[in-house]
């Protein structure tokens, strides 16, 4: 079994994403959505996907949501600014937990684009030594 975890599950991209997910026959019991809370993602679980608390500013929360997973979507949190010490802690603990693969849904042409949300995003690439499995989508 491989279990595929999605970061910032409650937000818009992360529902879809695992709408998307089960649409494809992923298997409920190789989903974990990961929340900033639990509490707002009692829909996700009703439709069989694990919840587990993890939050992108609190890193003590991030191991425990990381257990076991195989694969790993990093949602990038909204709060400008913020982005890169967040992203530097997910890839940190997904580092430490041994995840096999991790995907990041970057910005349009981060490496190149002069706006103001673009370096957070581009500095993901260079976080913290990510793994050479780590990719922009």
């Amino acid at each position: 079994m491989r279990t595929n975890a999605v970061t910032g599950a409650t937000g818009h991209l992360g529902r879809l994403v695992i709408e998307k997910l089960l649409e494809r026959g992923v298997a409920t019991n190789e989903i974990i959505a990961i929340a900033n809370s639990t509490d707002r993602a009692a829909e996700l679980q009703a439709q069989g996907a694990l919840v587990r608390e993890g939050d992108h500013s609190r890193p003590e929360t991030l191991s425990t949501a990381f257990e076991s997973v195989d694969a790993l979507l990093l949602i990038s949190g909204s709060e400008m600014g913020q982005r890169l010490p967040q992203h530097r802690a997910v890839v940190d603990a997904a580092r430490a937990a041994n995840i096999g693969r991790i995907a990041y849904g970057s910005f349009p042409h981060a490496d190149t684009s002069r706006l103001s949300l673009a370096p957070e995003h581009k500095g993901t690439g260079s976080t913290s030594s990510p793994p050479a499995s780590l990719t922009h989508s």
